[in-house]
C-alpha cells in the first residue's frame, strides 16, 4: 500500500443527505403521527391534508439512516482496533445523548403534556438501551439508538476474531438478517427482535454498499482489473439484499398504514426506499465534495446537526405546538416555530456538548479498553480487503453514528 495516497474529499453531498433525512423524520413527526394530533388538537391528516400524501412516507428516512450506518461504522472500523472502534462510538453517541436525556428531563418536569418518567427511567436511558431494563423510553425516536448498539456489538465482535475481510462482511451481511429471520420463522418472535429482524437488512445493505464503494475506488487507484469478479459477487449480493428490503418495506407500509391511518402505498414506499439507497450511493462518489470553504463548511455543519437533531426534535417540537396552537398561532407559523427551535436546540447541544466532549470520552474509553488488554496480545487493526488493491486512504477514514465523516 502506498501510504502517501491522499485521502478522499470530504463527501459533502453526504451531509447534505443526512440532514435532509433528520429533516424528513422532523416532518413527519409534526405533520403525520398520530402523536402530533394530540398537540395540535386536530386531526393533521386533516391539518396537513395538502403535503400528507408526500409526509406519510417519511418514516422511510429511518430506514435510510441505518443504510448510512451500514456504510458508516463498516468504515469507522477501518485501521482501528476494537478499543479504538469502541471509543469512536462511545465518544461519539453518548455526549450528545446524555445532554438530550437531561434537557428532555427537565421539559418533563414542567410541561403536563410530555411523557413523564421516573428517576430510576430517566436513568436507565442514559444507557441508550432502556427497553430492555423495563423503562420507558425518554423521546421516542430512541428506539433505533439500540438498534444501533447491537450493530456496532455486533461488529465489535466480529473484529475480535480477525480482520474484516470481504468474504466475513459478505457473510455477516447476509447471515445475520437471515439468521435473525429464522429465528422468527421457527417461533421466537421475541429473539428475533433482539437480532433486528425488522432492520438488519437495512443495515446490510450499508455495508455492502461500503465494499462496492471500496472496490470501486482501489480500481481508480489503480490499472490492477483483477477484482472485477469478486466486484461482480459484491453487486449481486446487493441485488439480494435490496430485494429483500424492499420486501420489508412493503411490509412495513402496512404498518404505517394502520398507525397513520392513511393509506401508505408499498409500492410507493418501495420506490421512495431504492431512490433513497440511490442517493446514498451517489452521495457517495468522487464528485461529492465541493471545492469551496464556504459551502464545504455549511454541509459539514448541517451534518454536525444532524444527530442532536434527530435526538431532540419530538418532545421539544411537540410541546412548542401545544403551546402556541393553544394560544391561537395559526398552523404554519407553529411549524416553522418547532422546527426552529428544535434546531437552535440541536445547535448548542452541538457545540457545547457534543464537539468539546466527544474527543475526551473516545481517548477515555479507548485508554480504559488498552489497559484492559494490558499483556494480552492485540488483534489486528480491522481492516476490510475488498479489492487486490485496496484503497489505502481507508485507515484514516472514520466515521459515527449518522456522520460517515468525523472521527
Amino acid at each position: 500500500m502506498d501510504s502517501t495516497t491522499p485521502t478522499p474529499t470530504r463527501m459533502h453531498l453526504l451531509d447534505v443527505l443526512r440532514f435532509g433525512s433528520a429533516a424528513a423524520v422532523v416532518v413527519y413527526h409534526f405533520t403525520a403521527t398520530p402523536s402530533a394530533s394530540r398537540y395540535w388538537d386536530a386531526d393533521v391528516t386533516v391539518l396537513f391534508e395538502g403535503i400528507s400524501h408526500l409526509t406519510r412516507y417519511g418514516w422511510l428516512a429511518v430506514e435510510m439512516f441505518f443504510v448510512m450506518s451500514g456504510f458508516a461504522i463498516l468504515w469507522s472500523s477501518q485501521g482501528r482496533s476494537v478499543a479504538q472502534f469502541a471509543g469512536s462510538r462511545a465518544g461519539r453517541l453518548y455526549p450528545a445523548f446524555w445532554a438530550c436525556i437531561v434537557v428532555t428531563a427537565v421539559l418533563q418536569a414542567f410541561w403536563a403534556g410530555g411523557r413523564h418518567l421516573t428517576f430510576g427511567e430517566t436513568l436507565a436511558n442514559l444507557t441508550m438501551a432502556p427497553a430492555l431494563l423495563g423503562a420507558e423510553l425518554s423521546q421516542v425516536v430512541y428506539w433505533t439508538l439500540l438498534v444501533e448498539l447491537k450493530f456496532y456489538v455486533l461488529v465489535g465482535v466480529a473484529m475480535l476474531f480477525g480482520p474484516l475481510t470481504r468474504a466475513r462482511v459478505l457473510g455477516l451481511a447476509v447471515g445475520w438478517p437471515a439468521v435473525a429471520l429464522l429465528v422468527r420463522g421457527f417461533g421466537y418472535p421475541d429473539l428475533a427482535e433482539h437480532l433486528v429482524v425488522r432492520h438488519a437488512v437495512y443495515l446490510s445493505i450499508g455495508m455492502v454498499l461500503f465494499l462496492l464503494w471500496q472496490d470501486l475506488s482501489a480500481r481508480r487507484e489503480s490499472s490492477d482489473d483483477g477484482g472485477r469478479l469478486g466486484t461482480a459477487t459484491v453487486a449481486t449480493t446487493l441485488g439480494v439484499l435490496l430485494a429483500w428490503g424492499s420486501y420489508q418495506v412493503m411490509e412495513a407500509a402496512g404498518r404505517a398504514t394502520a398507525l397513520q391511518g392513511v393509506d401508505v402505498d408499498p409500492g410507493v414506499s418501495v420506490v421512495v426506499f431504492l431512490a433513497t439507497v440511490g442517493a446514498v450511493w451517489l452521495a457517495t462518489r468522487p464528485w461529492a465534495g465541493f471545492r469551496s470553504p464556504t459551502l464545504g463548511a455549511v454541509c459539514v455543519l448541517a451534518g454536525g446537526l444532524t444527530y442532536p437533531l434527530y435526538l431532540v426534535h419530538t418532545q421539544f417540537g411537540w410541546a412548542v405546538t401545544e403551546w402556541l396552537t393553544v394560544r391561537g398561532v395559526g398552523t404554519w407559523t407553529t411549524f416553522a416555530a418547532a422546527v426552529l427551535v428544535s434546531v437552535l436546540l440541536a445547535a448548542v447541544i452541538h457545540y457545547a456538548v457534543e464537539r468539546p466532549l466527544g474527543t475526551r470520552l473516545r481517548r477515555a474509553v479507548t485508554a480504559r479498553l488498552d489497559r484492559s488488554r494490558a499483556g494480552r496480545p492485540a488483534p489486528a487493526p480491522a481492516t476490510v480487503s475488498s479489492h487486490p488493491a485496496a484503497h489505502p486512504s481507508l485507515a484514516t477514514a472514520g466515521p459515527p453514528l449518522l456522520d460517515p465523516q468525523l472521527r
